[in-house]
């Protein structure tokens, strides 16, 4: 029996899914360019540092991922970091440093692996150094694992089978060993590539002084935080030696790292140390990208971090560009058959929605998913959604929206739910301190304080007019306004 969407004229539900992760099949047929893209792209290319900031789900993680692809597309070594596992809460530069050089090595191996002829095109103390960073600095891992790698890559990725680059890469056993038993090591690299063996203390003498060798009674001798960013400006030489016009090292996700707790002040601690060394940023052998949700940069910069230095761009979405984004999904699939207004046949209704999604792409789809469930529910023949459908769909997306995912869990002792229901409890869409006080009957300064609280979540902005000398407030968030204009008045945590 056909579901709804073929109902609805689309070859598959286009609102199944709403993240870019879930849709690196098809994001470039549906993606449409942030008006900065190109110059973003080209400041990347020529060597400059960036931060992207952005609310979550306005699409950080799918810029990431356009501008890897096309900067690849113009002969641009890129790698996206987003698992910060072992990395320390705050004090961090140099575990920081050696994970961006430990990323760089294992992806520049895998390169290798499809192209080795690059190799040919460094001299002997290249490649020497070369041989070092792999011995140093390449982490073990398995050929399943390899494999899964090599398949995230994109300059090299016409190759039929991974099959024919371990034939290429590695020597004829391998291949019996491709079903993941087998662990691919740092000798393993260096002897199949070709590099000459190398002895190590000549290379730590060059980024370490000769008094810190003499100390160390270790038999391996640990790099303080100058040799690693030492060795990540050579090493990205090496790899632009080998024919790639620049190194892009981007970040993703730092603020979703689980150890962090969604917490704000934990963020900014964890980015401090790394954002506040300008020599990392501005080293002219690479360039390096951060995303990161824009609730962290008045904390970061109360910290010092110099935005002033480092161009900061901010994703933003009109309504307008909102709509464009539904109208390019709905197209593609529907293979051109079906647009917005034959979905939803209320103009009202479509302004009504790409006004709640809060000028992000991935809520304005979760709200068309929690729209589509309804209506198959009811009737999965429908040609269109009912009226009264998107009514419900959008009342359920509204009481059951991840608040979590887009405030801060916590500031101070309260959380944000708690501060949400003070809001609906009070019943309105502009309020005043008089509102608290008579909600709650609590003293104006405690309510004072509450307001205090939402502004600093950002769920209420102060408006310019008064109302008889009172300072008035409206709501900021539309799903908080929808609830309230609901009778909804209150949230389960």
């Amino acid at each position: 029996m056909a579901e709804l969407y073929s109902h609805l004229g689309f070859i598959r539900n286009p609102f199944s899914t709403y993240s870019a992760e879930e849709e690196c099949e098809f994001l470039d047929d549906i993606y449409i360019k942030p008006k900065f893209f190109h110059t973003l792209q080209s400041d990347i290319a020529n060597g400059h540092s960036r931060f992207i900031l952005g609310a979550r789900g306005v699409g950080k993680t799918a810029l990431i991922s356009q501008l890897k692809t096309n900067l690849e597309k113009d002969n641009i070594f890129s790698i996206i970091i987003d698992n910060f596992d072992g990395i320390p809460k705050d004090n961090n530069n140099t575990e920081f440093i050696r994970l961006i050089i430990e990323y760089l090595v294992k992806y520049y191996c895998i390169e290798l692996g499809n192209c080795p002829k690059r190799i040919r095109s460094l001299n002997r103390v290249q490649k020497e150094k070369l041989s070092f960073f792999i011995s140093e600095f390449f982490v073990t891992i398995s050929s399943l694992e390899y494999t899964r790698l090599n398949n995230r890559t994109n300059i090299y990725h016409k190759t039929n089978c991974i099959k024919q680059i371990y034939n290429r890469f590695f020597n004829k056993p391998i291949n019996y060993s491709i079903s993941g038993c087998m662990e691919i090591a740092s000798d393993f690299i260096r002897s199949h590539l070709g590099l000459p063996k190398v002895d190590k203390e000549i290379y730590y003498k060059n980024y370490l002084p000769e008094c810190e060798i003499k100390q160390s009674k270790q038999r391996e001798i640990p790099l303080n935080y100058r040799a690693y960013k030492s060795i990540l400006s050579d090493f990205a030489e090496i790899i632009q030696k080998s024919g790639y016009k620049n190194v892009v090292i981007f970040f993703d996700k730092i603020d979703e790292f689980p150890q962090l707790n969604n917490n704000i002040s934990l963020v900014a601690n964890f980015l401090e140390s790394l954002f506040k060394d300008t020599t990392i940023l501005m080293d002219c052998h690479y360039s390096i990208v951060f995303s990161i949700w824009d609730a962290i940069k008045p904390e970061l910069t109360n910290k010092g971090v110099r935005f002033d230095k480092i161009k900061p761009i901010d994703i933003t979405w009109s309504n307008e560009e909102i709509k464009r984004i539904v109208e390019k999904r709905i197209s593609y699939f529907s293979r051109g058959r079906i647009v917005l207004d034959s979905l939803i046949r209320n103009q009202n209704k479509i302004d009504d929605l790409i006004n709640l999604s809060n000028h992000s792409p991935r809520y304005v789809f979760r709200l068309f998913s929690y729209i589509y469930d309804c209506q198959s529910d009811k009737d999965d023949m429908a040609q269109a959604f009912e009226s009264c459908i998107i009514d419900k769909g959008v009342l359920l997306f509204c009481q059951n929206f991840d608040y979590y995912a887009i405030y801060p869990r916590s500031m101070g002792k309260v959380d944000v739910i708690t501060n949400i229901n003070r809001l609906l409890k009070i019943g309105k869409t502009i309020i005043k301190t008089n509102d608290y006080v008579s909600t709650y009957k609590v003293s104006t300064p405690t309510a004072i304080s509450y307001i205090r609280i939402a502004l600093n979540y950002n769920l209420i902005k102060e408006l310019p007019e008064t109302d008889k000398g009172a300072k008035q407030y409206t709501i900021n968030d539309p799903v908080i306004s929808h609830l309230i204009e609901a009778g909804i008045t209150e949230l389960r945590k």
